[in-house]
């Protein structure tokens, strides 16, 4: 860790482990494992895997997805908040932070079921092979296509360049621009490469595991880095013999739409939803589970690259590198036993899961629920003084509510906050048409 960083932040956001996401469908068809993420300022990686989990079926074959490997890294758009985590596979301190991470990976790469490996990276400029200009030329890693050798004798898939090359051809079929084309950069670490003997793929080359990485250039916008991963793996795939679909037109305008999907939200804590566009830059007296580590809060969203992270004395909500809205949070223990309320909108009765965000034209009111009392964030009743009001049984439309205390920037989206004594038991949100 850099003596900068050390200043910066007394307290280092401590290491949180990736997820994986199994997609099987035959048992006897091979595996790929997809990796991005490593390095958490590269947002072309962990974005195409989320895309990818969001968007693509596998219909034959197996696909283990690890959206984001350095999750805190990405949480604070950094390369390594613990040093480059590309470079602790050749050997490593027991006493590194990432220590407990790397072996999982490792784990993970020697799998038994895993065939092949894919990583996913963004690097800088346009590599080519000889020298062109300094945007151009062999010390230049973006937007080429990387083995450790050329074949990996006695394993499945072990013809490392003839596969790279049917990949690197799927690609140079797509390109949006000529000074985007793809070449394949071998860099034959074995031959003492002292930088690459470090990294995840030729960890996974020395235990018999084909591995292979895609690098996506810095110089383009984050939906074109995408794009190129997504060619990338459509490519891995075509070559293994894993068959797939997706549910849109691969192109860098559809992919930005995806990227910024209006409709998508997070659960937190099981508790509480938030849509994550369209969010308020601060969200204040938010209530969190009290004496829960951060990182340990559960979040669920159709999106696999999100997370909550600690700063400032707040709880910043972040999709990737991108910051959605700080939190300033009231810690109070949370009650898990409501499912579902019952609520009239627009004067219709309905019965809604906790949570829920709620669509209303007119008004809506919670109905009485004994044992439980309702707060509006943004109702005040007419002459209540009280600090905890109970709003349930009342009629409540838009011009009732206070828009400053809305959770979104344009003033339709309200908090109902369900409480159960001093516990909190769980959030609707209502959206005025």
């Amino acid at each position: 860790m850099t003596g900068f960083f050390a200043l910066a932040f007394a307290k280092p956001l401590a290491p949180i482990d990736f997820d994986l996401i199994k997609i099987q469908t035959n048992p006897n068809a091979p595996t790929l494992l997809l990796m991005g993420g490593i390095q958490g300022d590269e947002p072309g990686g962990f974005n195409a895997t989320n895309m990818f989990l969001m968007h693509y079926k596998i219909l034959d074959g197996n696909v283990w997805v690890v959206p984001v490997l350095n999750k805190h890294s990405m949480l604070l758009n950094h390369r390594g908040i613990y040093d480059d985590m590309n470079r602790k596979f050749a050997s490593l301190s027991p006493n590194d932070p990432e220590a407990p991470i790397i072996s999982h990976i490792k784990d993970l790469i020697t799998a038994k079921e895993v065939d092949a490996i894919l990583h996913l990276h963004d690097g800088s400029g346009f590599y080519r092979p000889t020298y062109q200009s300094p945007l151009l030329g062999p010390n230049r890693w973006g937007n080429c296509s990387i083995i450790d050798q050329e074949t990996l004798n006695g394993a499945r898939f072990g013809n490392l360049e003839e596969i790279l090359t049917g990949i690197t051809q799927h690609i140079n079929q797509k390109l949006l621009k000529p000074i985007h084309q793809y070449h394949i950069r071998d860099t034959h670490t074995a031959k003492g490469d002292k930088e690459m003997e470090k990294a995840l793929t030729y960890f996974a080359i020395k235990n018999n595991k084909p591995a292979f990485a895609n690098e996506a250039s810095k110089e383009l916008p984050l939906e074109q880095r995408v794009y190129y991963h997504l060619l990338a793996v459509e490519g891995m795939l075509d070559q293994i013999g894993i068959a797939y679909q997706k549910d849109f037109e691969l192109t860098p305008k559809n992919l930005y739409r995806l990227i910024n999907d209006k409709t998508l939200d997070v659960i937190i804590a099981n508790r509480i939803v938030l849509p994550l566009y369209g969010l308020r830059p601060v969200l204040n007296h938010f209530p969190l589970p009290k004496n829960v580590e951060i990182s340990q809060i559960p979040l669920e969203s159709k999106a696999k690259i999100i997370g909550l992270l600690p700063k400032n004395n707040q709880i910043w909500l972040k999709y990737g590198n991108k910051l959605m809205s700080r939190i300033n949070p009231d810690y109070m223990e949370f009650d898990t036993s409501l499912k579902t309320i019952a609520l009239k909108i627009d004067g219709k009765e309905i019965t809604a899961d906790i949570p829920s965000i709620l669509r209303a034209k007119e008004n809506f009111e919670i109905l009485p629920l004994e044992g439980y009392r309702v707060n509006v964030i943004g109702y005040v009743i007419p002459g209540d003084t009280s600090k905890k009001p109970n709003e349930s049984g009342i009629t409540i439309s838009k011009k009732d509510c206070i828009p400053k205390f809305s959770i979104d920037r344009a003033g339709k989206i309200f908090r109902v906050e369900i409480y159960k004594g001093e516990q909190f038991s769980g959030m609707v949100l209502i959206r005025f048409e």
